[in-house]
Parts: C-alpha cells; structure tokens; sequence
C-alpha cells in the first residue's frame, strides 16, 4: 500500500506550489495559490500554513493552504468596515493595540477551495489513495490547530468537487450547505446565448440600447466601483466593506494582471460594477451591484454586466464564471433575499453545492465564547462575493 509523506512548510517555491495548484485543473483556484497566500500576508499580517503530500517519487499529490489568522481581523471585523471617521478610529485601534493580544488569546485558521487533490499523480490500482491523502491534509491542519492553540478553525470551504461531508463530520466539523453558481464561459457565446431564457435575453437587448462596458485601468477608476458597490449593498440592508479592502486587493493583483474591474455606464454615469479575481481559467466574481439610478429607470444593468463579462471571459480563453454566493442555509430558512439572488444567478449557470465547514479545537473558558452564532458569522462571509475573507 502506497502512503503519502505530509509536510509542512511556511514557504514554498512559488513555481512549484503553483504549478501543482494548475495540475488540480479546475479545483485549484487563486485562493490555494501562493498570490493569495502573499496577499494574506503582505497586507492583512496573517500566516501562511502549506501543507502538501508528496509520493515515494517526490511528485505533489494533495496540498491545502491554510491561512493563520486571529479573532477581529479587518475585513471580517464589521465594526471596522464602515469607511465613517468611527470606522476609521475602529480599525486603528484594533491594529495598533488590539491585534497582538488577540493573535495570542483568539487565533484561528481558515482555507478556501481545499484541500485539493492532484488527479495526474493518483496511481490506479489504489483508488483508496486520493482519500487517505484527503484525511492526511485534514489530520494535519488539526495536529496544528491544536499545538498553536487555535480555538477554532473557521470558513473551510472544500474544493468545487471534492467536497466529503461524511469524512470532515467524522472529524468533528459542523457545516451548513452553501454553493457557488458556474457558469460554462468555454463553449462558445452562440451557445450561450441559445441557452438563455428568452425574458433574460430580452433585458440584454434592452440594455444594449442604453449601456456601454469598460475595463478599468487605472485606480482612480475604483471610487466609480466603490459608490455604486455601497448603494447595492444597502439595498441588501448589509454593511459595506471599506474601500480600503477593496484599494488592498487592487494594488496587490493588479501587478500580477489576476484582478478585473468593469464598469458599465449610461452615457458617462456609471451603473453597475464588478470585481473579479482571475487564475487557472476561472473567473472569481468577488463583489458586483448595481445603482439605484439603474433600478429606478429598469436599466437591466445587471445583466448587461454580467453577459460582457462572459464574452470578455470567453474571448480571453477562461473555462468558468463564478459567481459565488449561494447561501443555501439561508434559503432553507426562507430569506427572501437570498432566494431571489440565488434564481438570479441561476440563470446564467448551474449551482454546484458544497458545505462552509468550522470546528471549534479550543474548549477553555475564554474561547468558548465563540460558540455563539453572532461571533461565528463575523469570520463567514455574508456579503455576497466569492467568500474572499
């Protein structure tokens, strides 16, 4: 029987790392790449953990990156996100005095897309191996959630395709079903387009009429996303990110051209927006909205954002759309608000379910405090996006 050897590592070569990310087609995404993993480090402080399983011949079989984190950081800190003087203050205070304290008495970690298994290197005479280099990763993160006294791990959201409720049950995981709509950019725009409902199509003529689509180049570009990225927000009655979040992952992709920003405008009136992270052929939208100048005269924006965005995707030779965030949990409960976005995306894709996994691996008085939902929900994103923090 052939074991895999699980290792550990702060840093890895970024090519061999990435490249072993591409091996696992389309379930290694950007957030188990090596940029993601310097975003969270480079700008939020946050740690790095790579663990990998390798065969006798040294080739990479399974990986996860998982990221060190601790209770309160910004973004996830809603009382921070508000760009408000308040919020300002907030997030200053918490850097400077709060975080050290609570990196010692709050760590956690977190991982998206993971762990991911490497197709091309599973012999097959032992299907048992992908598993038992599956259980090896999860056994792993635990051995180290426990030595480093973390009191939870938070947000762990499996690969598309490689989720094992049963397996990470058996571990002592909680979930609660959550998904992401994927939309098929790779065949060719005529058949995306016969596909499409006639009442979506109809709308697309419509706002072809009134709108324009552009790529922005330039960041002060962003404050035009920003504006009508907070009036959509506030329809939804949720507290928008500060900029700041937004000016973070611009400046870091945009030099390693894994960032896309479009705007669609109404003569020069911009009315609607979409920020999307890309890698391995697949297109992350993380956040996206509409005006309420473009509700109130029914532009469809929406749709005229998200069908450019499917023929720039197509064009540019990338497999997926994701457009994330199908809050399966909420539906169940009868949020109407998740519903209704939820049938929206459905139009463009198919839903592909998965569960949000977390497990509590600290017991002690103090940590036992984040049993509560209220806290719990701080690390999970409720948004909209891609899960991005």
């Amino acid at each position: 029987m052939e074991e895999n050897r699980i290792v550990e590592s702060d840093h890895v070569s970024e090519k061999v790392w990435n490249e072993a990310v591409q091996n696992a087609g389309y379930n290694g995404t950007l957030f188990q790449s090596t940029y993601w993993a310097e975003y969270a480090r480079q700008v939020h402080g946050d740690r790095p953990i790579y663990l990998f399983a390798t065969d006798k011949k040294g080739n990479i079989t399974g990986l996860l990156l998982a990221i060190q984190s601790c209770y309160g950081k910004f973004p996830v800190f809603n009382w921070g996100r508000s760009e408000s003087p308040i919020g300002t203050v907030i997030r200053k205070l918490y850097k400077n005095v709060l975080e050290r304290a609570f990196e010692g008495i709050l760590p956690f970690c977190y991982w998206q897309n993971g762990p991911v298994i490497i197709p091309q290197f599973q012999p097959e005479n032992d299907s048992g191996i992908p598993r038992r280099t599956y259980c090896g990763l999860i056994k792993k993160i635990l051995n180290i959630a426990n030595a480093r006294n973390f009191y939870a791990i938070n947000s762990a959201r499996p690969a598309y395709f490689m989720d094992h409720p049963e397996l990470m049950s058996s571990y002592g995981f909680e979930k609660r079903r959550v998904g992401t709509v994927l939309v098929d950019v790779g065949q060719s725009v005529e058949s995306i387009w016969r596909h499409m409902n006639k009442k979506n199509r109809n709308c697309i003529r419509k706002s072809e009429k009134l709108l324009t689509f552009s790529e922005v180049r330039k960041f002060s570009e962003l404050k035009s996303f920003y504006s009508i990225y907070v009036q959509s927000i506030k329809r939804q009655k949720a507290k928008p990110y500060a900029f700041s979040y937004f000016e973070s992952l611009w400046n870091f992709f945009a030099r390693t051209g894994k960032i896309a920003v479009f705007n669609a405008y109404f003569r020069d009136k911009p009315v609607a927006t979409s920020m999307c992270l890309t890698y391995n052929n697949i297109i992350h939208v993380v956040i996206d909205g509409d005006s309420d100048f473009a509700r109130s005269n029914k532009m469809h924006a929406n749709d005229f954002m998200h069908w450019h965005i499917i023929k720039w995707a197509n064009n540019r030779g990338f497999r997926y759309l994701d457009l994330s965030g199908s809050f399966l949990y909420k539906i169940e409960a009868g949020d109407e608000k998740a519903l209704s976005l939820f049938k929206y995306k459905l139009k463009w894709g198919k839903n592909i379910e998965f569960n949000d996994y977390w497990k509590l691996t600290d017991r002690s008085f103090l940590r036992l405090r984040a049993k509560s939902a209220k806290i719990l929900n701080l690390f999970l994103p409720e948004s909209g996006g891609c899960g991005v923090y």
